[in-house]
């Protein structure tokens, strides 16, 4: 009996949780940006206002408020940004990380260091990289189609990646896995900020249908060994992606006959095989597409100029990888493709016995045997194309003797 007593005393306190902060305590951080300069992490971060978001509009109170802090050491510039605040940041609804390239060049290992370590951090942080040092001073911007300028990176960077297939998102999990693995380089999405930041941050940037400052999605970031070596442009940014098997839909421009067509790639799928011995990478593409213009004097009506335009897609995209493996290995010396990690999973011994000066003795060698099967299945209307079908009126019209003066 005094053992059940001794119990019902302690019941009181076995509950409850030891650590636990009011919801009220708490500032809900969205976005961070991470510069370094003069010896200090120049840090901003992005919370939400606790206002209800119906209630901020119509007080015209900003849906987010921008904390700025420095120090010598990350974790001492958050904690400092209590300073000015009177909630302390939390981490966990984190959705993305904006690096300068001075951090990318010299700091990453601080900036991966401190949120992998941090509990409350999740792995599925975006990181982009801020190519202009204005550009960090991107989650302060007041948006039109987005409340939280977060939001606003996140979407563009998200939806871009759907239709372009520019940059691929990466997250704070895979970043650690480039960084760590000896054998990848590091690959990061960048952004810029275009116009007056000091006034894009204020209300009247959305009061306006052309903002003054806005912010943009470019090409990838890539990196040797851990440094920025430049940005690859739109056109080398899909095909980067689409050798390392992270493109699914896509545009491309393909010249035929007087003009050209457009075709909008999809469900691609990419497969890589090694023929370590010869030094050869086959890439095999495949997956569909639409056609979604054409200017050229084609009749698609025709099933032989289908199966002829269906081949001459293939030829393209097949040129297009091999022309842009070849420049970016030229101009830059970086494997950003993951070929150092494909040889060393294909045959272990082998890369270790005959691989170790991979950018000296290896890479240069490669060649790449890119086969696409690409299906056309798709080209919008009954149409064999306006420039076709007019041209062919006209002949019929001038052959029947009408309208002819």
């Amino acid at each position: 009996m005094k053992r059940i007593k001794f119990l019902i005393l302690l019941l009181p306190l076995l509950s409850g949780c030891y650590n636990y902060r009011e919801l009220n305590e708490l500032g809900i951080t969205t976005a961070v940006s991470i510069d370094y300069k003069d010896n200090n992490f120049y840090v901003i971060a992005e919370v939400i206002n606790p206002i209800k978001q119906q209630d901020a509009s119509s007080s015209n109170n900003s849906p987010f408020v921008n904390y700025n802090s420095s120090s010598s050491s990350l974790q001492d510039a958050f904690r400092k940004v209590v300073l000015e605040s009177p909630r302390q940041l939390y981490a966990a609804q984190l959705e993305i990380i904006v690096l300068s390239e001075e951090v990318v060049n010299n700091h990453l290992e601080e900036v991966l260091e401190y949120f992998a370590r941090d509990p409350e951090a999740r792995t599925e942080i975006k990181i982009i990289v801020a190519k202009t040092e204005d550009s960090t001073k991107a989650i302060t911007l007041q948006t039109l189609l987005t409340s939280l300028s977060s939001s606003n990176i996140i979407n563009s960077l998200d939806l871009q990646s759907k239709v372009l297939g520019m940059d691929y998102p990466v997250t704070l999990n895979e970043l650690l896995n480039m960084y760590i693995d000896p054998y990848l380089e590091v690959v990061l999405p960048s952004m810029t900020l275009y116009g007056n930041y000091e006034i894009g941050d204020e209300k009247e940037n959305i009061t306006t249908s052309s903002p003054k400052a806005i912010v943009k999605i470019d090409g990838s970031t890539i990196t040797k060994d851990n440094k920025i070596l430049g940005y690859l442009d739109l056109e080398e940014s899909k095909i980067l992606n689409l050798i390392n098997g992270k493109l699914k839909e896509t545009i491309i421009k393909m010249n035929y006959y007087d003009g050209y067509i457009i075709f909008e790639p999809n469900r691609i799928k990419v497969s890589r095989e090694l023929d370590i011995k010869n030094n050869i990478i086959k890439i095999n593409i495949s997956g569909y597409s639409k056609t979604k213009e054409i200017q050229s004097n084609i009749d698609l009506k025709d099933p032989k100029e289908v199966k002829k335009l269906n081949k001459a897609l293939n030829m393209e995209l097949e040129k297009k990888i091999t022309d842009t493996f070849n420049s970016i290995r030229e101009k830059y010396g970086t494997d950003v493709f993951g070929f150092q990690e494909l040889y060393y999973r294909t045959n272990y011994k082998y890369f270790k016995e005959n691989c170790t000066n991979w950018y000296e003795d290896i890479y240069p060698k490669i060649k790449l045997e890119v086969k696409a099967n690409v299906r056309l299945y798709e080209k919008g209307s009954t149409l064999g194309g306006l420039r076709y079908e007019r041209k062919n009126k006209t002949q019929e019209v001038q052959s029947n003797g009408d309208y002819i003066i």
